[in-house]
């Protein structure tokens, strides 16, 4: 498995994905691989054909509720080259290159600060440290199932 976190820390909130990446790491969960970065990019296609499933990590503006996981479907053909990806163009290009499609999910975090400078707002160190415990969660799940 393979949690990927998405965003700037030097944005306040923004750094959502970085900050869950870094706790995560801390938890040293067997068979889950981390990396953080302020963007996707092509590079990211080959990191998620190496894994079965991948779980991008993005801050989330106007979420009503702290976090949401939904799944993430892989683009059709592959997008036009750009230094950024959306999570979808990354796994289409892993099926497009690689022949390997995983099982890929994004776990939003709600983010209130977007403004320059660092640490996260309280509110979303509230928001995050419930996105962790669910992510845990299902990464031990998915461990334990076939």
């Amino acid at each position: 498995m393979l949690v990927l976190g998405i965003g700037n820390p030097g944005r306040r909130d923004d750094g959502l994905g970085a900050a869950l990446v870094e706790r995560l790491k801390k938890r040293r969960l067997r068979g889950v691989d981390c990396d953080a970065d302020y963007q996707l990019v092509i590079e990211d296609a080959l990191a998620c054909a190496e894994h079965e499933v991948v779980v991008f990590v993005d801050a989330a503006r106007g979420l009503r509720k702290p976090f949401s996981f939904s799944e993430v479907v892989p683009a059709a053909g592959l997008p036009a080259l750009s230094h950024a990806l959306q999570p979808g163009a990354v796994l289409g290009i892993a099926a497009g290159l690689y022949g390997k499609t995983p099982d890929g999910r994004l776990l939003a975090v709600r983010g209130h600060r977007f403004s320059i400078g660092e640490g996260l707002s309280p509110e979303a160190e509230g928001n995050l440290a419930l996105a962790l415990a669910f992510l845990v969660d299902f990464l031990k799940g998915v461990r334990r199932c076939p």
